[in-house]
């Protein structure tokens, strides 16, 4: 194959799956993993790690959509949404056009593995005027107060603000309760900058026209 070949990436079959399984767990259901909100920002993690590196990954396919390791859940009668849908939704459904290279600059936290890890994990998109920001704080108890500036256009009207937020990492929906969901406002930006402040442990984006 030449060398000037390019080559993309096409990532089969991700999602979260890490609980144990042993001998004693066997039958039909096995594979119906019971995701919660820490799942949920994984997901968003792995999502922006797509855009981010949207000019070589060109298809990510989840593994599954109902039930076995799956955003959404059913029995015979009834359904709900876990909690690692409502990311998924949201990155389909808003962000497109083309990935942008955003300086971040976060309060970090140090990792065996990894050393210094940022809190904040971010992606963007821009397609015809209209702007995406994906926000991930990863910081469990506080809240991180963000400054954002685009330099060469201005933002035009309010900032749309969808949050996907629980009331601890560890919470999970079902079929008779739905803790992790999301919440919708809007912000006021002022000409080239936006301000906002990420809760604990949330997914947010951020939606806006720009100028």
């Amino acid at each position: 194959m030449p060398r000037s070949k390019r080559i993309d990436i096409a990532w089969d079959e991700w999602n979260v799956w890490y609980r144990a399984r042993g001998a004693q767990q066997r039958g039909r259901n096995i594979l119906e993993e019971r995701y919660n909100l820490e799942d949920a920002l994984v997901v968003a993690t792995f999502l922006n790690s797509f855009i981010n590196n949207a000019h070589i990954v060109k298809i990510a396919n989840m593994a599954q959509l109902v039930n076995v390791i799956a955003p959404i859940f059913t029995d015979q009668n009834r359904m709900f949404l876990q909690t690692i849908y409502y990311p998924l939704a949201l990155f389909a459904g808003n962000s497109k056009g083309k990935s942008l290279d955003l300086y971040l600059d976060s309060p970090k936290y140090t990792s065996k593995r990894f050393g210094d890890v940022k809190h904040l994990d971010t992606s963007a998109a821009y397609d015809n005027g209209t702007l995406v920001v994906n926000v991930v704080n990863r910081h469990k108890d506080q809240a991180i107060e963000t400054d954002f500036e685009v330099q060469d256009k201005q933002f035009a009207g309010p900032v749309e603000i969808t949050e996907v937020n629980g009331p601890d990492i560890k919470s999970e929906n079902s079929f008779d309760s739905t803790t992790v969901k999301t919440a919708q406002r809007s912000a006021k930006a002022d000409g080239h900058k936006f301000r906002h402040s990420f809760p604990a442990h949330s997914y947010t984006m951020l939606k806006a026209k720009l100028v």
